[in-house]
């Protein structure tokens, strides 16, 4: 895996799990507890988004081989699932795909919110193990999982040191500052779901590379 491979390997997860966009539903979510409360349940969202993100890491092959489901096809799906949420990232919403209403609702009944819906599905949600388990695959061997990894832990990293300090970077770019770093992170993030999908179709239609 070299290291301009990593490099994108990380932006993408780093911006499909957005760490600015995680915010506004952790404000919203933890709204009346008190700061050490809201800097705890930032920190545990983050392990659990490593842990996720690690697990498919290492696993994720495993369960498309068990489920008898070709990596092309994962891609082709992963790469739409993707291209939607890249879509709302654009449209500077939260996607449904990650959370829905009645997901906000229920989070509101629960003593503590940094697992669900925080970790799972809004930060680690269907896009970012869709592109975990790509990545393990079209990376394999264990020196790449091993650097697969490490972009995992950095990505949990930043989203618990982000989260940990929500309220100040609340204050400090504002929700139209949010907005506009969310709309940067779509942008790119939906030419890569292009490239996914067009990858996953050449895997799955061979002839659509021939020459005319």
């Amino acid at each position: 895996m070299h290291r301009s491979e990593f490099t994108n390997y990380f932006i993408s997860l780093l911006m499909i799990c957005s760490p600015f966009a995680a915010l506004p539903a952790l404000i919203g979510l933890t709204n009346g507890l008190s700061l050490d409360e809201k800097k705890r349940t930032g920190l545990i969202a983050g392990v659990a988004v490593g842990v996720i993100l690690l697990s498919m890491t290492w696993v994720g092959g495993i369960v498309l081989q068990f489920l008898g489901i070709t990596v092309p096809a994962f891609q082709v799906a992963g790469g739409f699932v993707i291209f939607l949420l890249a879509l709302s990232m654009l449209n500077a919403e939260t996607s449904r795909i990650k959370q829905t209403t009645e997901d906000q609702k229920e989070a509101k009944k629960k003593d503590s919110i940094a697992i669900v819906p925080l970790a799972i599905p809004i930060m680690a949600g269907p896009g970012a193990i869709s592109s975990v388990i790509v990545g393990a695959n079209n990376f394999p061997g264990v020196m790449n999982l091993i650097y697969l990894s490490i972009a995992a832990i950095l990505v949990a990293l930043i989203l618990g040191v982000t989260l940990y300090f929500s309220t100040r970077f609340e204050k400090l770019l504002g929700q139209n500052g949010i907005n506009i770093l969310n709309r940067v992170a779509g942008l790119i993030l939906s030419a890569m779901a292009i490239q996914t999908i067009a990858n996953g179709l050449v895997g799955l239609f061979p002839f659509l590379t021939s020459a005319p």
